[in-house]
């Protein structure tokens, strides 16, 4: 008897479950704004909200809480709420942007969409299903958003545009800011007889430098290019050449890891220097080129252009949509959804900030953005202006 006794209570458990989960959705919960004919899910807010968040967390000392700290002289509540809602405004005015200038979003511009996220959903897709972001919602809010900012971005200030940047001033970007280079590569560490890879030593360096140094004589005097000195001394120490080129700007050799001493090495060159450089693990023949030489290849491409464009004007942009987010009318909002989600969803990830010393930091747009619900960095997609393998 007592054991039909528990079955029944099982039983009526499992159905009070039922009804407490049925009771829990509510189709009003399913979009959190609108503007137009366009409703933006919860999830968008969701995601939206734990931008807000973290980057609230910057602002604030690692000491304080939160929760219970004040960002710009407001409630750290009430301005998460108030960003995450700039960031809902954002989404709204740059898709009013592409119906302004015309524009539209291509099957191209949805599959490239659907494989950011697909890249991003890899890493963090769990932790956004925690919040209750789904993956429709991170590629609305995400890679959407950022699809069509770069499409109103470069139909603003490209060719034609309201704020086209003249081709003389992205040449001028180019000479100030590129370096041209081409280097090949030689590493500093051996295979011993156990097959372990192991450090040269002092004598086998400065052999190997000698080496690297005969090169550089030949290439100043033009009895050699640099293509040339690799092949042949890749013949040598029989492996493949490691010759590569690249055009960079000093962010751009740091994101390819390129190793610190090339950097400084490549910046203090002229054109035409050519110089042996010792990195950690590599011992470099690097041979600085004019950059005016190779200005024209690189403003071919597209991508580059856009790239160039977006080193130039994208703060001043980025400024002028918060700015115009901040005023945006229209937008009807779901207070079910804002009464829901709240920014203390996020404390139990990361309850205190994460500034050593609490400051004040300059706004990011949603189009370059820290976020996610563990405060992992998602950044949006950058074209690279060439692909070249790191010297280290």
């Amino acid at each position: 008897m007592k054991r039909i006794a528990k079955i029944t209570v099982a039983l009526l458990l499992a159905v009070a479950m039922c009804f407490s989960l049925a009771g829990c959705y509510d189709e009003d919960l399913n979009w959190s704004a609108k503007y137009d004919d366009t409703e933006l899910p919860a999830g968008a807010y969701i995601y939206y909200l734990s931008i807000a968040y973290n980057e609230a967390a910057s602002k604030v000392s690692t000491e304080d809480e939160v929760l219970k700290s004040e960002i710009d002289g407001t409630p750290a509540e009430t301005w998460i709420k108030n960003r995450a809602d700039e960031y809902v405004n954002q989404y709204f005015y740059i898709q009013n942007e592409m119906k302004r200038l015309g524009l539209e979003m291509t099957d191209e511009d949805y599959s490239t969409c659907l494989q950011t996220t697909e890249s991003y959903w890899n890493y963090f897709g769990t932790s956004f299903e925690k919040f209750g972001i789904a993956k429709t919602s991170f590629d609305i809010a995400y890679s959407q958003y950022n699809r069509m900012y770069l499409k109103v971005f470069n139909a603003l200030y490209g060719e034609g545009g309201e704020n086209e940047v003249p081709e003389s001033e992205l040449r001028q970007h180019i000479e100030d800011d590129y370096y041209d280079y081409e280097y090949f590569s030689a590493p500093l560490t051996k295979t011993d007889d156990d097959n372990k890879s192991v450090d040269l030593t002092d004598e086998e360096k400065a052999d190997l430098k000698e080496t690297l140094e005969k090169y550089k004589t030949k290439i100043e005097s033009g009895a050699m290019t640099v293509n040339d000195a690799a092949t042949d001394y890749a013949l040598k120490v029989q492996q493949d050449s490691t010759y590569q080129t690249g055009i960079k700007d000093e962010n751009g050799m740091q994101s390819s890891y390129m190793p610190d001493a090339f950097i400084s090495a490549i910046k203090e060159m002229n054109e035409g220097d050519v110089e042996v450089v010792e990195s950690t693990k590599y011992m470099i023949v690097l041979h600085r080129l004019p950059i005016k030489d190779d200005e024209d290849t690189l403003l071919e491409s597209s991508d580059n252009r856009s790239q160039l464009l977006l080193e130039l004007k994208n703060t001043e942009y980025a400024d002028a949509v918060s700015t115009a987010a901040q005023s945006f009318e229209g937008v009807e909002w779901n207070q079910k959804v804002l009464n829901r989600y709240k920014p203390s969803m996020f404390a139990d990830t990361k309850k205190n900030g994460t500034s050593s010393v609490a400051s004040e930091s300059s706004d990011e747009s949603a189009s370059s953005e820290e976020s996610s619900a563990e405060s992992s960095e998602t950044s949006s997609e950058t074209s690279e202006t060439s692909s070249e393998s790191s010297a280290e």
